[in-house]
Protein backbone atom coordinates (compact mmCIF):
# COMPACT_ATOMS: atom_id res chain seq x y z
CA UNK A 1 0.00 0.00 0.00
CA UNK A 2 1.38 3.40 -1.00
CA UNK A 3 1.06 5.73 1.98
CA UNK A 4 2.77 8.70 0.30
CA UNK A 5 -0.30 10.92 -0.11
CA UNK A 6 -1.53 10.27 3.41
CA UNK A 7 1.65 10.84 5.41
CA UNK A 8 2.89 13.71 3.25
CA UNK A 9 -0.49 15.44 3.48
CA UNK A 10 -0.50 14.94 7.26
CA UNK A 11 2.93 16.58 7.56
CA UNK A 12 1.78 19.44 5.30
CA UNK A 13 -1.21 19.99 7.61
CA UNK A 14 1.01 20.00 10.71
CA UNK A 15 3.30 22.62 9.15
CA UNK A 16 0.37 24.73 7.94
CA UNK A 17 -0.95 24.98 11.51
CA UNK A 18 2.04 27.18 12.39
CA UNK A 19 1.36 30.90 12.20
CA UNK A 20 2.60 32.69 9.12
CA UNK A 21 3.15 29.59 6.99
CA UNK A 22 1.04 30.13 3.88
CA UNK A 23 2.00 27.14 1.77
CA UNK A 24 3.77 23.80 1.72
CA UNK A 25 4.76 21.87 -1.38
CA UNK A 26 6.78 18.70 -1.45
CA UNK A 27 8.40 16.16 -3.70
CA UNK A 28 10.54 13.05 -3.67
CA UNK A 29 13.73 12.98 -5.69
CA UNK A 30 16.04 10.05 -6.39
CA UNK A 31 19.49 11.45 -5.60
CA UNK A 32 21.47 8.41 -6.71
CA UNK A 33 21.92 9.55 -10.35
CA UNK A 34 22.81 13.15 -9.38
CA UNK A 35 26.50 13.98 -9.67
CA UNK A 36 28.31 17.20 -8.80
CA UNK A 37 28.56 18.28 -12.45
CA UNK A 38 24.76 18.34 -12.77
CA UNK A 39 24.29 20.89 -9.98
CA UNK A 40 24.91 23.83 -12.32
CA UNK A 41 21.81 23.04 -14.37
CA UNK A 42 18.61 24.96 -13.68
CA UNK A 43 16.72 21.66 -13.33
CA UNK A 44 18.81 21.04 -10.20
CA UNK A 45 18.43 24.54 -8.70
CA UNK A 46 16.14 23.28 -5.92
CA UNK A 47 18.61 20.66 -4.71
CA UNK A 48 20.78 21.11 -1.59
CA UNK A 49 24.02 21.94 -3.39
CA UNK A 50 26.41 22.11 -0.43
CA UNK A 51 25.28 18.72 0.90
CA UNK A 52 25.60 17.11 -2.53
CA UNK A 53 28.98 18.71 -3.20
CA UNK A 54 30.29 17.22 0.05
CA UNK A 55 29.44 13.72 -1.19
CA UNK A 56 30.19 14.30 -4.89
CA UNK A 57 26.49 13.83 -5.65
CA UNK A 58 23.75 11.52 -4.48
CA UNK A 59 24.58 8.35 -2.61
CA UNK A 60 23.55 4.85 -3.59
CA UNK A 61 19.92 4.21 -2.66
CA UNK A 62 19.39 7.80 -1.46
CA UNK A 63 16.26 9.90 -1.91
CA UNK A 64 15.46 13.45 -0.92
CA UNK A 65 12.04 14.41 0.37
CA UNK A 66 11.88 18.16 0.15
CA UNK A 67 9.25 20.40 1.74
CA UNK A 68 9.10 23.95 0.38
CA UNK A 69 7.61 26.40 2.85
CA UNK A 70 6.25 29.84 2.06
CA UNK A 71 5.68 32.49 4.72
CA UNK A 72 3.67 35.70 4.91
CA UNK A 73 6.59 37.85 6.21
CA UNK A 74 4.72 38.63 9.45
CA UNK A 75 6.36 38.68 12.91
CA UNK A 76 4.45 35.44 13.64
CA UNK A 77 6.04 33.81 10.59
CA UNK A 78 9.49 34.68 11.94
CA UNK A 79 8.62 32.99 15.23
CA UNK A 80 7.41 29.90 13.36
CA UNK A 81 10.58 29.90 11.27
CA UNK A 82 12.72 30.23 14.40
CA UNK A 83 10.86 27.32 15.98
CA UNK A 84 11.31 25.19 12.84
CA UNK A 85 15.01 26.09 12.67
CA UNK A 86 15.47 24.85 16.22
CA UNK A 87 13.30 21.78 15.59
CA UNK A 88 15.24 20.75 12.47
CA UNK A 89 18.60 21.31 14.18
CA UNK A 90 17.45 19.24 17.16
CA UNK A 91 16.29 16.42 14.87
CA UNK A 92 19.63 16.50 13.04
CA UNK A 93 21.51 16.35 16.34
CA UNK A 94 19.47 13.23 17.13
CA UNK A 95 20.54 11.52 13.90
CA UNK A 96 17.82 12.48 11.40
CA UNK A 97 19.39 13.59 8.13
CA UNK A 98 17.41 16.81 7.82
CA UNK A 99 18.24 20.45 7.21
CA UNK A 100 16.40 23.74 6.76
CA UNK A 101 17.77 26.20 4.23
CA UNK A 102 16.66 29.33 2.42
CA UNK A 103 15.85 29.31 -1.28
CA UNK A 104 15.33 32.31 -3.57
CA UNK A 105 15.30 33.17 -7.25
CA UNK A 106 17.58 35.76 -8.91
CA UNK A 107 16.91 39.42 -8.03
CA UNK A 108 15.93 40.15 -11.62
CA UNK A 109 14.34 38.05 -14.36
CA UNK A 110 12.90 38.88 -17.79
CA UNK A 111 9.54 39.96 -16.32
CA UNK A 112 11.33 42.45 -14.04
CA UNK A 113 12.58 42.83 -10.48
CA UNK A 114 11.59 39.96 -8.20
CA UNK A 115 13.82 40.65 -5.19
CA UNK A 116 11.70 40.54 -2.04
CA UNK A 117 9.09 38.19 -3.50
CA UNK A 118 10.71 34.76 -3.96
CA UNK A 119 12.12 33.76 -0.55
CA UNK A 120 11.08 30.27 0.54
CA UNK A 121 12.51 27.71 2.92
CA UNK A 122 13.39 24.13 2.02
CA UNK A 123 13.26 21.38 4.59
CA UNK A 124 15.44 18.64 3.11
CA UNK A 125 15.05 15.11 4.46
CA UNK A 126 17.68 12.67 3.19
CA UNK A 127 16.84 8.97 3.32
CA UNK A 128 19.33 6.29 2.34
CA UNK A 129 18.94 2.55 2.01
CA UNK A 130 16.03 2.84 -0.41
CA UNK A 131 15.87 -0.30 -2.50
CA UNK A 132 12.48 -1.56 -3.69
CA UNK A 133 10.03 0.62 -1.79
CA UNK A 134 9.77 4.18 -0.51
CA UNK A 135 8.23 2.93 2.73
CA UNK A 136 11.41 3.69 4.77
CA UNK A 137 11.16 7.29 3.54
CA UNK A 138 7.49 7.50 4.50
CA UNK A 139 8.33 6.09 7.92
CA UNK A 140 10.92 8.86 8.36
CA UNK A 141 8.28 11.48 7.50
CA UNK A 142 5.88 9.84 9.99
CA UNK A 143 8.54 10.14 12.68
CA UNK A 144 9.27 13.76 11.78
CA UNK A 145 5.57 14.62 11.88
CA UNK A 146 5.11 12.90 15.24
CA UNK A 147 8.12 14.74 16.68
CA UNK A 148 6.93 18.10 15.33
CA UNK A 149 3.45 17.64 16.77
CA UNK A 150 4.94 16.67 20.13
CA UNK A 151 7.30 19.70 20.14
CA UNK A 152 4.40 22.02 19.29
CA UNK A 153 2.48 20.70 22.31
CA UNK A 154 5.47 20.55 24.64
CA UNK A 155 6.53 24.14 23.96
CA UNK A 156 2.99 25.49 23.58
CA UNK A 157 3.76 26.94 20.16
CA UNK A 158 1.04 29.35 18.98
CA UNK A 159 -1.03 27.98 16.11
CA UNK A 160 -3.45 29.57 13.66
Amino acid sequence: MNSYPTIIEQFHQTLLKLRGITGVESGVENLEPIDADMLGYSACAHLPHAALLRTGGGLEGEVLIQFELTFDYSPESLQSLEFLAWFVRDCARSGTKVQLRPFALPPEAPPGRQLGTTLKWHMDLFIDGIEESLEPAFEAVRGLDHSLQMAIRLYDIPLK
